[in-house]
């Protein structure tokens, strides 16, 4: 495998898409049309029953809060999913250096959940909300920060 296969993952909490990038073209290649996650969905949809409710040393009745926000579960569960992709990617010798895009926490997220052999690939990360912008959009904003020469 050329030492040029990089891939670029771009997402958020609510969307993911992959690019190729060669350094020698400086362009990035679209690899899968974007991924959604499904959050665009009312919280409502994901809560199914109220609160349980309890008493006080009073007597007064209160609402228990729910241990864990679903909307954070599923955005949790959807930075694991694209850390799936991107290992089953790896498996299959599609790239040997990975390049993440993404929010500052989500980033964070990503390289809690990925496993050794794919943080062994990252090569760059770029902290920055850029899941919105448009294939050319993309291109202006990563392919100067990718061209910067490794250290």
């Amino acid at each position: 495998m050329s030492t040029d296969h990089i891939l670029v993952a771009v997402f958020d909490a609510a969307r993911v898409r992959f690019f190729e990038y060669k350094r020698a073209r400086g362009r990035l290649d679209p690899i899968l049309a974007e991924v959604s996650s499904g959050l665009h969905h009312d919280r409502r949809d994901i809560e199914t029953d109220k609160p349980g409710r309890g008493f006080s040393s009073g007597g007064q009745h209160h609402a228990y809060e729910s241990e864990h926000d679903p909307r954070k579960l599923e955005k949790h569960d959807f930075v694991k999913a694209i850390a799936g992709a991107v290992e089953a990617a790896l498996d299959r010798h599609k790239f040997n250096k990975l390049v993440i895009v993404a929010p500052s926490r989500s980033v964070g997220e990503f390289r809690g959940v990925a496993s050794g052999k794919v943080k062994a690939t990252l090569w760059r990360e770029v902290p920055k909300e850029l899941a919105g912008l448009s294939d050319t959009e993309l291109q202006n904003h990563l392919v100067p920060i990718l061209q910067v020469p490794d250290v």
